[in-house]
């Protein structure tokens, strides 16, 4: 999904910066009331959630994923590896993190066990390749509805 998909600030759902997912989200990343400044196009507008619930819940849904995918973050970074229109701040910012074999490997082989003795780094990487952004739906919709993740890849239907 491109940014000029995203809906506009009176529409249900509200991209917010992926920027600060897989480390602690504050307050000021999810609620941008103009844009989260990081060239997603989000159209800002007031955006209002708890940080740590928002990151507890996208980890969360990381997890899962993982727990029931087995080939989830491979298929991921193949996904991401064919796409031919990777910002060139997310591809500099990846090509980083992937010069420490050991944050490689370790994202490699997340599951919930390693994940919380992660580096901070290797969670980033991690969230890089799997997640290429979320949305936040309206205030009145429960959690499971308004925050909606675009994984890099669908989920596998079993």
């Amino acid at each position: 999904m491109s940014s000029s998909d995203f809906p506009a600030s009176d529409d249900s759902a509200q991209p917010i910066s992926l920027s600060a997912i897989g480390t602690p989200l504050t307050l000021e990343d999810v609620s941008a009331t103009s844009g989260c400044g990081d060239g997603c196009g989000c159209a800002g507008g007031g955006i209002d959630i708890d940080a740590d619930l928002l990151d507890a819940f996208v980890t969360e849904q990381v997890l899962v994923r993982l727990e029931t995918e087995p080939a989830f973050v491979a298929r991921s970074i193949a996904a991401l590896a064919a796409g031919d229109d990777l910002d060139a701040e997310l591809a500099e910012e990846i090509e980083e993190l992937e010069s420490d074999p050991v944050l490689l490997l370790d994202v490699l082989g997340a599951t919930r066990e390693t994940l919380p003795d992660m580096e901070s780094d290797a969670v980033v990487l991690l969230f890089r390749y799997v997640i290429d952004h979320v949305a936040l739906g309206p205030e009145e919709l429960p959690l499971e509805e308004r925050v909606q993740i675009e994984w890099r890849v669908p989920p596998v239907q079993a």
